[in-house]
């Protein structure tokens, strides 16, 4: 959805704001610089349009600190009219004036003036309010009324101003892709052509007059952008241009250099904390601890980036009178407190989407959404970000996401520093699943191990909550495996937090675990790394975690010793390498499942071979177990023997919701088998069948026959759940002969 007309909350905020006397914004014909185009009517397909709307023309024009915006789109269908009838125009009141043009209808060759200044609302935008950002953003909101479909809405609008913080110079990105169809996208710029200026994605039309000179870049016939879903944050699947009067690195180095400086009050705050830090602490190492923690524990996160403050940081000593700061202000803060104790530091902007695409693009100001410090201590250097709560580790062992380059705060520096870090974070779950007898419940313990970041991640969430709302959180994400688990004691939690370890303990009881015959084994941290893709059959590459190392080991400890095949695989791919082993010893079993990634995409070419490779692991991923001692006997080749028999079942791990995914509301059992195999059509929802109406359902039922050959099934009981995105019918039965249960999946055609 176009940002102008996406967002139905606004329209109850709006309901509150009322017109002020002094109004905040101007209306007044279009400026004479401003070219206007011809933007006549068109005959559109339904099917070319989306959200029941085709642009006809997007115009955007700039000169001298001023900016025009121009957008003709036609309405086709009444969810057009919704969406295209709400416009927002957003501007920064610090810095920019807004002005309304025009606001018409063309309907039936006629021009009909629906703008009514008494009727715009302006309300305060603070998109990122939710981030504890706060920017002074203004939106103004038009509901344009008694608009229908065939209509041709087409306004315009300017902002005056431009963003001091630059100091006079300009950089942009200029959009040449569209969430709609669009028949012209237009970008020109009046400059001057003994302006040094310098541009990347797209070759203008230059027109020259003397010094003057007009760049025009231009798109026709532009499609609607299809962004698939899990693409790699890095990857841009829009076109776009670059322009930007900043020529080199080292002149954004310098531009930010000015900005982070201290003055004379600040200097003497933060060597009055430094010295506070050095008396509390004997060691150095120890300072330099407190001092990171300071600064990331003490210090709340808080944006406050209204006009210069954008991108210029408040300095330390009013972020240490508020105790709250943005990433600027923090990092500011860091970094002036490590030189007071000894350390070199300094401020490094960095891109946390482009990361190692940082390089292709141009130099400026506007590229960098994030600040973390660079520290060098004698020949290691190392990078800290001062917004990460809670962290555990030293200076050494911190560990930082790798945002590929940045671009470092000094006057001297011409070029992008590598950003090099080692992913020390990892997760280590253990199971250990004791049975004494079938009639007795189960005892399970838990140890899970959480490592470097992993550790950071646990350490912030268990800030925000009781041990108690952590012990229900834990103990209603294992139930919907076993739903008859009690708790027999409260999760035990033991965090060092120098070593950045944290260990969960965890004791259960489960009542009736074999009472049904047999159960099966996920491992759900493993498998909740696994899910597919929306769109499988892609255009664009696919995102994977990283940096990413899971380990799952499951112990079973029975009464008597078992028989089970010892079997060992590996599937490795570039992206990520999984580790399967099944081992047993006496009356013991354990399975271990190991999941690594190496880095944080698939390749589009790869898409094929890497979902193959998920089909295979999901077919191996859950452990039937299947014991004639728990089963009564119903297993007839093993009911006269003492030992335990045991199977292989493949089935598809459902995902979780949350901590760890989504769970469906009952766990599914499938017939015992004899060895892995794949999914039969419907038989998880992977592999769900299409109907057109109940009936199917039932003709498919009859067809199906159990694994012990009878037809003799109870009624179906259906459930209704939502899985990656698509409703599915599941319709659950048991065998009137052997008592297993089938279920089998069904989706709407």
């Amino acid at each position: 959805m176009p940002r102008h007309v996406r967002s139905h909350v606004l329209l109850l905020l709006a309901l509150f704001a009322l017109p002020l006397a002094a109004r905040e914004f101007d209306v007044r014909p279009a400026p004479s610089w401003v070219e206007r185009l011809d933007a006549a009517d068109v005959k559109v397909a339904r099917e070319n349009v989306r959200w029941g709307i085709y642009d006809i023309l997007r115009d955007h024009q700039v000169r001298d600190g001023s900016t025009f915006y121009r957008t003709v789109r036609k309405v086709l269908s009444p969810s057009g009219v919704q969406n295209a009838s709400e416009l927002e125009l957003d501007f920064d009141p610090s810095f920019e004036r807004l002005t309304i043009h025009e606001i018409s209808i063309v309907r039936g060759g006629r021009r009909i003036d629906v703008l009514e200044a008494d009727e715009v609302r302006v309300i305060q935008k603070e998109e990122d309010a939710d981030s504890r950002i706060y920017d002074g953003e203004q939106t103004a909101l038009v509901f344009i009324k008694d608009v229908r479909p065939g209509d041709v809405i087409d306004y315009s609008w300017s902002l005056d101003g431009a963003n001091p913080i630059l100091g006079g110079r300009y950089t942009d990105e200029y959009d040449l892709s569209s969430g709609v169809p669009s028949r012209l996208i237009r970008h020109r710029l009046l400059w001057t052509a003994t302006r040094d200026l310098r541009w990347r994605g797209g070759t203008p039309k230059v027109i020259r007059n003397g010094d003057d000179m007009t760049l025009v870049w231009e798109a026709r016939d532009v499609p609607a952008l299809d962004v698939e879903d899990s693409i790699p944050t890095w990857y841009e699947p829009w076109s776009s241009v670059q322009v930007s009067e900043f020529a080199t690195w080292s002149e954004v180095a310098q531009w930010a250099d000015a900005m982070f400086r201290l003055d004379e009050r600040s200097t003497a705050d933060v060597k009055a904390l430094a010295a506070k830090i050095a008396a509390e602490h004997p060691t150095q190492a120890g300072r330099v601890t407190a001092a990171i923690r300071f600064v990331q524990d003490d210090i709340r996160y808080l944006g406050i980036e209204m006009g210069r403050n954008s991108h210029q940081p408040h300095q330390p000593s009013e972020t240490l009178a508020s105790r709250w700061g943005d990433c600027k202000d923090k990092t500011l803060l860091l970094v002036s407190l490590l030189r007071e104790l000894g350390l070199k530091a300094w401020p490094a902007l960095v891109n946390t989407r482009l990361q190692h695409r940082l390089t292709e693009r141009l130099p400026s100001p506007f590229l960098f959404d994030h600040v973390i410090a660079q520290v060098v201590d004698g020949r290691n250097t190392y990078w800290v970000d001062g917004t990460i709560s809670d962290q555990g580790g030293t200076l050494p062992t911190l560990e930082t996401p790798s945002d590929g380059h940045a671009l470092i705060v000094r006057a001297d520096v011409t070029a992008l520093a590598e950003i090099r870090t080692a992913a020390k974070g990892g997760t280590s779950v253990h199971h250990t699943y004791t049975t004494k007898s079938y009639s007795e419940p189960v005892t399970l313990g838990i140890e899970t191990t959480y490592n470097g970041s992993d550790a950071d991640d646990m350490r912030s969430a268990l800030a925000s909550m009781s041990l108690e709302d952590f012990a229900q959180e834990r103990i209603n994400r294992l139930a919907g495996d076993q739903p008859k688990i009690e708790r027999d004691q409260a999760p035990v939690i033991h965090d060092d937090r120098l070593r950045n370890v944290i260990t969960v303990t965890e004791r259960y009881r489960v009542t009736g675990m074999w009472e049904g015959g047999h159960w099966t084994w996920y491992p759900r941290v493993v498998e909740a790394h696994l899910s597919r893709p929306d769109t499988m059959i892609r255009e664009m590459p696919l995102a994977f975690t990283y940096p990413l190392d899971v380990q799952q080991l499951v112990t079973f400890n029975f009464p008597e010793d078992v028989g089970v095949e010892k079997s060992t695989s590996v599937t490795e791919t570039p992206t990520f390498r999984y580790e399967y082993n099944v081992d047993s010893n006496g009356r013991t079993v354990t399975i271990r499942q190991v999941l690594r990634s190496t880095r944080d995409f698939i390749d589009v070419k790869d898409v094929p071979d890497h979902l193959t490779k998920l089909n295979g692991i999901w077919s191996e991923i859950g452990y039937r177990l299947a014991p004639t001692g728990a089963s009564g006997g119903r297993v007839a080749a093993a009911a006269s023997l003492p030992e335990m028999k045991w199977a292989v079942w493949g089935v598809f791990g459902l995902m979780f919701a949350g901590f760890l995914g989504m769970l469906f509301s009952r766990r599914r059992s499938a017939p015992t088998a004899v060895a892995p195999r794949g999914f039969r059509p419907g038989e998880a929802p992977v592999s769900a069948l299409a109907f057109g109406h109940a009936d199917d359902i039932d003709v498919h039922l009859s067809s199906l026959t159990c694994a012990c050959g009878s037809r003799a099934y109870s009624l179906p009981e259906l459930q209704r759940a939502l899985y990656a995105e698509r409703e599915m019918t599941i319709a659950t039965r048991t065998c009137g002969e052997c008592g297993q249960e089938q279920s089998v999946y069904f989706t709407a055609a």
